[in-house]
This record gives structure tokens, C-alpha cells and sequence, in this order.
């Protein structure tokens, strides 16, 4: 049993054994909620992680719906295991980087297709492998704490229906014309407003989007990696337009399709990040990190998104 779980059993004992009328006295859920934050984010500053998650999981217990906590909670657990933005930061150079990635000449190891890739002898593509990224195995061993820290942004209550921290805005990047000329299409305003009218407030709203920037991105990078059901070669190709992801793979229609969800992932991590940017006052820092991740999105959506204007 987790230290975390048996903190909560021994709670659990404490009530059920209080005199009737102490748990009289003492019953505000509100309240006790509210204390609970208030004493894992004292507890978090403190660098007590486990405490503080602790305390955070006997408030969710207490209201599970209640934005604030469930935005805390997804933010220590991923404290906890060490992810970040840097994370995202290094990940997405490292899909862009396209001269330091390069695993093979052109046209060494393109099997998956009976050697009819149309990358492998073009001397402007680079065979890589999106798994090569040095920490690679470390991030992926927090894959289970990832999917769980989604969960956690984007619940549903069993009676009330969706208890979702983050708002529908940011996930309907469309992969055909919601970038134009580096610039992302998406309504922000009405975004912020409708996190707001869950009682965050802005420092809160920031954590909460910079938390879904890491987790959908790390997300559909796992799935990219490890799910595709086919093999496949990747390359870094350099266009006189523009450098891109391509792919070669025995069906690219299926794989373009299995990996869409991915790539609104990706999507979704880049409004993330650009609406936090809006929300901190557009640091270079930040804008920085969206332009790293806007140019790993756009870089995969190339070759792997639906053909838009009747092109690839």
C-alpha cells in the first residue's frame, strides 16, 4: 500500500472512531476541502511532494469535481516524477533538430516498404527514430502517471457528466487551416473564460494549461513511438518550403489515420502552451517553448495529417 493510501486508511480509522458529535461539529466539506489545499500547497512549497499529495488526494476524495484541487493534484504528481515543460522543450528539438538526429545514410534500412519509400534515396531526407531521444526511457516509465494526470483535467462524473478542466477551444485546432503563417486560430477568450467560471484563477489557469501542454504532448509522442501497429521509417526531409516529418509505411493511409488523434494531441499541447503564453504576458521563455512545440506539430502534421488543398 502507497504511503499516500495509507495516510487516507488512517483518516478513514480517525473518522469512523470520532464521537458522533465532533464529526457534527466538524462537517463542512467546503471548508475541510479548502483547508486541504491550503495545507498541501504549504506542504508543496516545503518540498514535502508526498505530503502534499497526500493531503491533495483526501480533498479529491472529498470533492472530486472541485477544479483548484484536481489542478493541484495533476501538477504534483507530475513534480513528483520530475516532468516538465523543459521536457516538452528538449523532446520537440529533438524531433526539429534535423542534422543531429540522422541514424542512417538515405536509403539504408527502408524494409518496411519492400524498398519503395520515397524518402530513401532523396539525399534531402535523414532516416531517424523518434524513440532515439536520449531520455527517452525515462519519460516513457511515466507514461501510466501521464495518462492518469489527463484523467484527472479531463474527468466525468458518473451523475453530473463531464467535469472537464480544459475547455473544448483548445482542442479543435483544425489540422488544415488552423495555422496560417505560423499563426495558431483557435478563440482564446472564450477559453479563458469558461476555466475561470470553474473557479480558477489565473496562476491557477496557468498551471492547468501548462500540465495539459505536458501530458497531451507526451501523450501522442508514446503513441507515435510505441502504438503505430506497422513498421515504419522515419525521416527528417528539408523542402525548399519547408523541413518536415515523413514516414514510409506498408499502408500510409492506415497509419495517417491511426495516428490523427495523435497529432490533435500535439495540437491541442500547442493551444495549451500558446494560450498560457497569452496568460503569463508573452515571456521570450514561453514563446520560445510554443514555437519549439508549434514547429514539432507542424513538422509531423506535414506528412501525417489529412492532405489539405489537394496537396500532402
Amino acid at each position: 500500500m502507497s504511503r499516500s493510501h495509507l495516510l487516507a486508511f488512517g483518516a478513514a480509522i480517525l473518522l469512523a472512531a470520532a464521537p458522533p458529535f465532533l464529526a457534527a461539529c466538524d462537517s463542512n466539506p467546503v471548508s475541510d476541502v479548502e483547508s486541504l489545499l491550503t495545507d498541501a500547497r504549504i506542504a508543496r512549497q516545503a518540498g514535502d511532494l508526498d505530503q502534499a499529495i497526500a493531503l491533495l488526494e483526501s480533498a479529491m476524495a472529498l470533492s472530486p469535481e472541485n477544479a483548484p484541487v484536481r489542478v493541484e493534484l495533476s501538477s504534483a504528481y507530475l513534480d513528483r516524477e520530475d516532468v516538465d515543460l523543459l521536457d516538452v522543450d528538449r523532446v520537440a528539438l529533438f524531433l526539429t533538430t534535423f542534422a543531429d538526429n540522422a541514424t542512417d545514410s538515405p536509403g539504408g534500412t527502408s524494409q518496411s516498404v519492400g524498398g519503395t519509400c520515397r524518402y530513401a534515396e532523396d539525399p534531402n531526407a535523414q532516416l531517424f527514430a523518434p524513440g532515439d531521444y536520449q531520455g527517452y526511457g525515462d519519460l516513457y516509465s511515466d507514461r501510466e502517471l501521464i495518462d492518469s494526470v489527463v484523467g484527472l483535467l479531463n474527468g466525468v462524473d458518473p451523475s453530473n457528466g463531464s467535469l472537464s478542466i480544459v475547455p473544448d477551444e483548445l482542442r479543435v485546432l483544425n489540422l488544415c487551416t488552423g495555422i496560417v503563417d505560423g499563426e495558431l486560430f483557435y478563440d482564446g477568450d472564450t477559453a479563458l473564460a469558461s476555466m475561470r467560471a470553474l473557479g480558477l484563477n489565473d496562476n491557477e489557469i496557468a498551471t492547468a494549461l501548462a500540465v495539459n501542454a505536458v501530458s497531451r504532448f507526451f501523450e501522442a509522442y508514446f503513441h507515435i513511438v510505441e502504438d503505430i501497429p506497422q513498421q515504419t521509417d522515419w525521416y527528417h526531409v528539408a523542402s525548399q518550403s519547408s523541413d518536415y516529418i515523413g514516414v514510409c509505411a506498408e499502408d500510409e493511409e492506415a497509419l495517417r489515420g491511426h495516428v490523427e488523434v495523435a497529432i490533435l494531441d500535439l495540437g491541442e499541447a500547442v493551444t495549451s502552451l500558446d494560450l498560457r503564453d497569452q496568460l503569463l504576458g508573452g515571456t521570450t521563455a514561453s514563446q520560445e517553448l510554443v514555437q519549439h512545440v508549434l514547429d514539432a506539430y507542424e513538422a509531423v502534421q506535414a506528412d501525417l495529417g489529412p492532405y489539405c488543398d489537394g496537396g500532402q
